[in-house]
Parts: structure tokens; C-alpha cells; sequence
């Protein structure tokens, strides 16, 4: 006779298990994957000593697993897709629209709107931050700028910009764990984020200071940029279709692959010698930039079904 678990023993239960793994990824830094299978090795006889029969058990995996195999699936299509979009010069596009609009009389909420943009492009914020966002809090100061507000502008775009972007990894994970279609999950933040923004921006606006500034360091990203890719109005194609696909309420599956065909047809487009081996290495591996200035390689090196393989970047 099965024993009944309480909504207490499994409280519990989770906590113990999460605890497990918070110890030994943070405290001892182990790669996540031993410490998820030791977590999994314990629950097995833990369900055991419950007086579950090892069918259940091993049934109990297979639902589990068929639960998680679309989101694995969506992530997948989202790691080839980011390579491909680089190397179309979609994502590098975007980066440089932003930059045009940096303006020194409106600093910090111009700020505030690039980090978001870039944000959206490349779907990381840590990455916006750490790149292009440490480009603009040394123009900020500078300029004398208010550090604690520019850096303020940089974090709270970037990570507006991370929830909003189909390329996200938390975007798409917390529609996977609330068991939502990913556009339908966007568009219901979007009540909350996007109020959020507008408040912003008119703050930024109003505290935000002016004055002279040296673009010199966004003026080089931007000048690489245009010289290593291929930076034109059509990179907004790609977008519109995403964008298309949501209003007809396609799935997200095939409406990464209608975008992954478009992006690739537009390669073959602006690089017809480019061979099918590089396209499945982009594919399989992301992109990886080889340009004069370190940040950008940062910010560019990025895609791949590989690097959506690991639990942990």
C-alpha cells in the first residue's frame, strides 16, 4: 500500500534537493550535470521507499522527460537561430540602429533605450552589460554623468530587453515551466513591462544629464561592425516574419524554422560561396567573431546548438 506524500514532505522534499544543488554548483563549483543526477538518484529511492514500484517510478521519468522534450527542442531551434542571425548580419544590424541613436543632450535615456534594443537583439543581458554597457558607462563618465544613473540605464534596459527577446534563454524557459506558447508568454509581460519602460524612460528623460561627449568607442564598435558584416534595411525581414507568426498565433517550433529558412536563404544571398559544411558549423557551433576589438568578439561569439547543450552557460 502506497504511502500518501503530504503537500509538507514534498515541500520539503524540493527544498532538501535544491539545496543539494545550490551546494554543490555554487559552494564547491561542480558542473551542474552530477549534482542534477545525484539529485534524481536520490528521489528514485526516496519514491522507493514510498512504496512506489520501480514501473512507476521509471514512468514517472518518462512523463517528466516528455514534459521537458519541446522546450528542448525550442532551445535548440533558438541556439541555431542566434548563429545564423549574426552571420546574416540581422543581429549586427540592429546593434548599429541602436548606436545612431545615442544622442549627448539625451544621454541616459538614449542609454536606456540602446541597452534594450541590444538587449532584444542578442536575447542576454549580462552580455549587453558587460559589453556594450561598460562602452557607454565610460562615455557616461566622461561627460560627468551621474554614474549610479547611467548605470541604472544600462542594467534596466538590457534586462528589459533580455525579457522581451524570442532569443532568451529565461524568456523561453519561464514559458516552458508556465507551460505557455513563448509569444503568448511575451505579450502577457508585455502588460507589465512595457508601463515599466515608458516610466522609465520619462525618468531617465527628466534626471538624465547632458553635456558633451567622446563616441569614440561606440563610433569604432559601430565602424567594425559595418565593415565585418553585412548591415542593411532588409535585416528587418527576419523580424517582421517573427513578428507575422506571432499575430497568426503560430507555434513557436515552426516559426523558428520558417525564420531559420529565411535567414539562411538571406546568407546564401549576401554569400553565395559560403559552403555548406560553414553553414553547419554555424549551425552546430554559433558564430564566432574574429574582429580587431575584444568586446565585440564578446558580445558577437554567440549561437549554436552546442551552446545550448550545457545546463549551466
Amino acid at each position: 500500500m502506497k504511502k500518501r506524500i503530504s503537500f509538507a514532505e514534498s515541500i520539503i522534499i524540493l527544498a532538501l534537493l535544491l539545496i543539494i544543488l545550490g551546494v554543490a554548483v555554487i559552494k564547491f563549483g561542480l558542473s551542474p550535470e552530477v549534482p542534477v543526477l545525484f539529485t534524481v538518484l536520490l528521489l528514485t529511492f526516496w519514491a522507493k521507499f514510498k512504496g512506489f514500484s520501480w514501473q512507476e517510478i521509471q514512468d514517472g521519468i518518462k512523463e517528466g522527460i516528455g514534459v521537458a522534450i519541446i522546450p528542448i527542442f525550442i532551445f535548440i531551434l533558438i541556439g541555431a537561430l542566434i548563429g545564423l542571425w549574426i552571420q546574416a548580419g540581422i543581429i549586427p544590424s540592429i546593434m548599429v540602429l541602436g548606436f545612431h541613436l545615442i544622442n549627448g543632450a539625451f544621454f541616459v535615456p538614449s542609454v536606456f533605450v540602446v541597452c534594450a534594443i541590444v538587449g532584444v537583439a542578442i536575447g542576454s543581458g549580462f552580455t549587453t552589460i558587460s559589453t556594450v554597457g561598460i562602452a557607454l558607462f565610460g562615455i557616461g563618465t566622461s561627460m560627468n554623468a551621474n554614474p549610479a544613473l547611467v548605470a541604472g540605464a544600462i542594467i534596466s534596459g538590457a534586462v528589459f530587453g533580455d525579457k522581451m527577446s524570442p532569443l532568451s534563454d529565461s524568456t523561453n524557459l519561464s514559458s516552458a515551466v508556465a507551460e505557455s506558447e513563448l509569444f503568448a508568454h511575451i505579450k502577457n509581460m508585455m502588460w507589465s513591462t512595457i508601463p515599466s519602460f515608458v516610466v522609465s524612460f520619462i525618468l531617465f528623460w527628466i534626471l538624465g544629464n547632458s553635456g558633451k561627449m567622446d563616441l569614440t568607442k561606440i563610433e569604432r564598435t559601430s565602424t567594425i561592425l559595418q565593415n565585418q558584416f553585412f548591415i542593411s534595411w532588409w535585416a528587418i525581414v527576419p523580424i517582421i516574419l517573427m513578428l507575422i507568426c506571432a499575430w497568426r498565433k503560430i507555434p513557436a517550433i515552426p516559426t523558428l524554422f520558417i525564420n531559420i529558412t529565411a535567414t539562411v536563404i538571406m546568407i546564401f544571398i549576401t554569400n553565395p560561396h559560403m559552403s555548406v559544411t560553414a553553414l553547419n558549423n554555424l549551425i552546430m557551433n554559433g558564430f564566432v567573431a574574429k574582429t580587431s576589438d575584444a568586446s565585440v568578439n564578446a558580445l558577437l561569439t554567440r549561437g549554436g546548438i552546442s551552446s545550448m547543450m550545457q545546463l549551466l552557460p
